[in-house]
């Protein structure tokens, strides 16, 4: 399958640890990498920012770079971010997925993960890594710990149960595909009525909802 060359942004502050990530960037095949700056406070100031695909954000301070994210996205609403922090904390994690960002992984992350994170959100999907889904699923236990499951496994298919823990444990479509035995489209349908029936819209709400509803443990993400 091809893939189209995204435009992207990178906002690094640390100028020896920028060059050699904007080195790295530029050798992958899907991006093209426009420009590079050391904050984001920078970037709004970028007259070609509107025809820029991704910005690729590294930052020491997560809330206070979610802050800032949900202000530009307010301007260019198709904008999508990646973006690498350190190990976050629980409310952080809650702030950054607040803003919209359409990917979150860890600095100390493998360089393999960099590359899956890039080439999700460069293709236009959402991508949060290992330890950012657990802490979004733990944020969920602690939060909703007192309500009600907003579904039960009782209002689901058998197959639709299958899917939502294949969801949850970061599965890929055709990985879903495959592990089930039946198409991609098929497992799409199934994804969009989980949607609709759990009252989300994304692998991140599945996710929260699988571990409440206990198809998933999190000591399994």
């Amino acid at each position: 399958m091809e893939h189209s060359i995204a435009r992207a942004w990178l906002v690094h502050p640390h100028p020896l640890e920028c060059e050699a990530v904007a080195e790295w960037l530029k050798r992958r095949s899907h991006i093209e990498l426009v420009g590079k700056c050391g904050n984001l406070e920078q970037i709004t100031r970028l007259p070609q920012l509107k025809d820029i695909d991704i910005v690729v954000v590294f930052a020491h301070h997560a809330e206070k770079t979610a802050d800032q994210i949900l202000k530009i996205r307010k301007l260019y609403p198709k904008l999508k971010f990646l973006l690498l922090a350190p190990s976050p904390s629980t409310d952080s994690v809650r702030e950054v997925v607040r803003s919209g960002v359409s990917g979150y992984i860890i600095f100390e992350a493998e360089l393999d993960e960099w590359e899956r994170a890039v080439r999700a959100v460069s293709d236009g999907k959402v991508y949060y890594g290992q330890e950012i889904m657990l802490k979004l699923a733990e944020s969920s236990t602690d939060r909703y710990a007192e309500d009600p499951v907003p579904s039960s496994c009782n209002s689901l298919s058998k197959r639709e149960v299958e899917v939502l823990r294949l969801v949850a444990s970061e599965y890929s479509t055709n990985k879903i595909a495959s592990e089930l035995c039946i198409s991609d489209k098929t497992v799409e349908t199934h994804r969009r009525n989980l949607f609709q029936k759990l009252g989300v819209r994304n692998s991140v709400g599945l996710t929260k909802i699988a571990v409440r509803m206990g198809v998933v443990q999190v000591s399994e993400l």
